[in-house]
């Protein structure tokens, strides 16, 4: 039984252009939807509950994506290890891959949400949350992580989707959540009189509704990629196999949200105001990071399945495309930072001038330079697709998480201006995907002896 074709995308064999930017525009408005239901929290927040609540939502979210982040690495493995299955026609492994990936979401989702409720003070105090914002930041943080596990059954699932191509199911699921989410948030904050908890229950319910969604899709699928219940299970080849591809992931990114942090925390020091401004800004640049982000999934999912078909001019082919399309984004993101970017924050922050001040120079800093990420993300989806994470999780490390780091001790201590601090994301995007590009020269060529070449 054959993967099903009408929900998928032929990956080694046709032009790349069009493919490539049907796969890339439906995972794009998938992740944009989720996050226009994150920027929903934060606008409501906002506009209704007080700079205090913005703030104590905006400070938990390098918390919450430090947890998120390293599961998730796990479902970028296994989206590997199914693209290549797939790939390569193997059907056992497409099956056993994808109830897999199931039972580890769950199992993985119940370890972050004890973690987030019982030890929720100290993870708070790692980012020095001010007091004054204490209250929100940790209702807001309990609540939101009793979603962890539905959160991490749809992203799981959705990954069994992307692996062969299919991104438009999760776009209808995503955007019925976003629906909920919004009309749960003004119900909770402006009728039921909650601030930052109402929109974490709101979260937590439009995230029960995307895990119930998601499982219903993969239950009625006619394929290997078909959940059939009892079949779910950690079987031990396949654990072993996504934890060799998604455990440099998930490391790679807890460094990279470790480094989050600390940037965090250097923000927490410039005042309320400015961690309300910089929780707006942030809710902004999430839009331009999926957008490039999309073309990163593009660039793993393509090269994982022309990597199992040992096809390598498409690999290169795949890496040209992906790169031109990141060009026409950084354009477009650049013009609405320039014409836009004043009206943006003002959705999250009304007329607070104070506010919109320090978010000005926030997004004035960083809202020109996505482009750079996007092109570091697509040479780490290609190292990724061709099954070299430990390679990528180290270039990473040093390139992102090394420079960051040395930036921040460095420029910033002597500086000391908000500008100075978030300059250090551009110039680790740089750093890291050089470092990024002189590894996949050298895998590409050291893969492509050891295969034999399909045309």
């Amino acid at each position: 039984m054959a993967v099903t074709k009408s929900n998928s995308v032929d990956m080694v064999n046709g032009s790349l252009w069009g493919k490539i930017l049907k796969f890339s525009a439906l995972y794009m408005l998938t992740a944009l939807l989720q996050e226009l239901y994150s920027a929903a929290d934060v606008m409501v927040v906002g506009n209704f509950a007080g700079d205090a609540a913005l703030a104590g939502v905006g400070t938990c979210t390098v918390i919450v994506n430090f947890f998120i982040n390293v599961i998730l690495g796990l479902s970028a493995g296994a989206t590997i290890v199914l693209g290549q299955a797939i790939g390569a026609k193997n059907e056992e492994e497409i099956s056993k891959v994808t109830h897999t990936s199931i039972a580890t979401a769950v199992v993985c989702g119940f370890f972050v949400t004890l973690i987030c409720q019982v030890f929720y003070r100290q993870l708070l105090g790692m980012i020095d949350v001010p007091e004054d914002i204490f209250p929100e930041a940790s209702s807001y943080l309990r609540i939101v992580s009793i979603g962890f596990i539905p959160s991490l059954l749809y992203n799981f699932g959705a990954s069994i989707l992307r692996a062969k191509g299919d991104t438009k199911r999760a776009l209808y699921i995503v955007t019925a959540s976003g629906i909920i989410n919004v009309l749960l948030n003004l119900f909770f904050v402006c009728v039921v009189k909650m601030t930052a908890s109402g929109v974490a229950v709101a979260t937590v319910i439009s995230q029960i509704f995307t895990a119930v969604s998601i499982l219903y899709i993969l239950y009625k699928e006619n394929d290997e990629t078909r959940l059939i219940l009892k079949n779910i299970r950690i079987y031990k080849v396949q654990f072993l196999r996504i934890l060799r591809f998604g455990l440099p992931s998930g490391i790679q990114s807890s460094v990279y949200s470790a480094s989050g942090m600390i940037v965090q925390a250097s923000v927490n020091g410039f005042g309320k105001a400015a961690i309300a401004a910089s929780s707006a800004v942030t809710s902004i640049t999430s839009f331009y990071n999926v957008m490039v982000n999309s073309l990163y999934q593009a660039s793993m999912v393509f090269t994982s399945q022309n990597f199992g078909a040992a096809k390598f001019n498409r690999i290169k082919k795949t890496i040209f495309v992906c790169m031109t399309y990141v060009v026409c984004l950084g354009i477009i993101q650049s013009f609405v930072t320039y014409f836009f970017g004043e009206s943006l924050i003002g959705l999250y922050v009304g007329d607070d001038v104070q506010v919109l001040g320090w978010g000005l120079r926030k997004l004035n800093t960083i809202g020109y330079t996505y482009a750079l990420l996007g092109f570091m993300n697509i040479m780490s989806g290609a190292l990724r697709g061709m099954g070299a994470s430990f390679v990528n999780m180290i270039t990473s490390i040093v390139g992102v998480c090394g420079i960051r780091i040395v930036w921040i001790m460095t420029v910033f201590k002597s500086v000391g201006t908000i500008e100075a601090l978030f300059l250090c994301y551009p110039v680790s995007w740089v750093g890291t995907m050089c470092l990024h590009i002189i590894m996949f020269v050298i895998v590409f060529r050291t893969e492509k002896r050891k295969h034999p070449v399909s045309v």
